[in-house]
Formats: structure tokens, C-alpha cells, sequence
């Protein structure tokens, strides 16, 4: 692929974008080469109830302004308790490099906290700020989750409308920051889930 990245400067511009177009300039391009590879053998890939999913997306970026490595894997396992209860697992890893004495590209961090990722934290607002207070994410990613789905009581066996209980675990670092355990951001909580024909 070849991509074309422009910032324009502004009073709300984090200061890393700012950085980056500095060291760039507000243009920059950038020819990612990339591979992915899934394997899915979900029962249903919208309401799933067993089955796993694999999925692992890699970039490299050979030519351009910009020079780094990026990968993202995601594994999640779905376990029928009985025709009722599914017990549901998800790991979403991301990490990235910036390659040839170059930075890892801004634009092209990791973001994690809500929906999706770590619920119960704001979107996009875990990992470090810049010196402007902005989140802007980091090339190291971790989401751990794990869930107890159900059927909304009442609705009998209609996947379609269900409650669960889940527990989340996770956070985004900096390139030179060491993943430890201990600096994970965690929730618990319960949610509703409607899968309705319009979304």
C-alpha cells in the first residue's frame, strides 16, 4: 500500500502530532506492506456460542518517511456451559517498533479503555498523555477479557437479547515501557446486549 498522512497544526493538536510533523514535516508518506491471516470456526459470527477465533494482522513499513514494524493478535474462545450460559474469553496484543533510528509513527498507535477493550474507562484514554494532557495512545497494546453471556430473562432461548457479566484487564505502553502486570487497568461490571436488525 502507500499512504499520504497530513497534520494540520492546531490549538488542540497533541503535541506528539506536532513532534512528528516536525521531525517530517506536516506531510509525510509512508509504503506499508501487509499480511494478515484468520481462522475462524465460531458457531456464528455474530451471536457466538462455542468455536474459536484467531486473528493476526502485520505491517511493515519499507519505504517512505516512516520505517517501523506493527502486529496485532486476537484470540477469542467461546465455551457452551449448557443451552443457556456461554462463558466467553478474548486477548487482543498489540505491539509495534519504530525501525532504523526512526520513531514509532503517532498515527499509528494502539488506543485502548472502552468499549471494545477495557470497559468501564473512558474510549481511547489508557497509557500515557503527552506534555498537552492529550491521549494519544502507545505501540504496545494488552486487552484481556472474560465474560458469562446469558439470555435476558424472560426471552428464552433468544440469543439475540442477553445480559452478561464480565471482567476486563488491560493497558497501552510506551515503545521503551515494560509490560508488567502489576500496571494493568482492570473492571468489572454487568451490560445488555441487543443485537437488533438494524445493529
Amino acid at each position: 500500500g502507500a499512504e499520504s498522512t497530513k497534520i494540520v497544526s492546531g490549538t488542540s493538536m497533541p503535541a506528539a502530532y506536532l513532534e512528528f510533523a516536525r521531525q517530517y514535516g506536516e506531510r509525510s508518506v509512508s509504503i506499508p506492506l501487509t499480511v494478515g491471516w484468520t481462522r475462524d470456526d465460531r458457531a456464528s459470527a455474530l451471536i457466538p456460542t462455542n468455536g474459536r477465533l484467531q486473528r493476526v494482522q502485520t505491517e511493515w513499513g519499507v519505504g517512505g518517511d516512516t520505517r517501523y514494524l506493527r502486529a496485532n493478535y486476537q484470540f477469542q474462545q467461546y465455551i457452551p456451559l449448557n443451552k443457556q450460559f456461554t462463558l466467553a474469553f478474548n486477548s487482543d496484543l498489540g505491539w509495534g517498533k519504530g525501525l532504523g533510528g526512526r520513531p514509532f509513527p503517532v498515527f499509528k498507535n494502539f488506543f485502548g479503555g472502552g468499549l471494545g477493550s477495557v470497559r468501564g474507562f473512558e474510549q481511547g484514554t489508557l497509557g500515557s498523555r503527552d506534555i498537552t494532557g492529550a491521549f494519544i495512545g502507545g505501540p504496545k497494546k494488552v486487552a484481556l477479557n472474560a465474560e458469562i453471556l446469558a439470555p435476558f430473562p424472560g426471552a428464552g432461548n433468544d440469543r439475540t437479547l442477553r445480559v452478561f457479566g464480565f471482567v476486563d484487564a488491560g493497558n497501552v505502553y510506551g515503545e521503551t515501557d515494560k509490560l508488567d502486570a502489576g500496571t494493568l487497568r482492570a473492571s468489572v461490571g454487568v451490560g445488555l446486549s441487543w443485537l437488533s436488525p438494524v445493529g
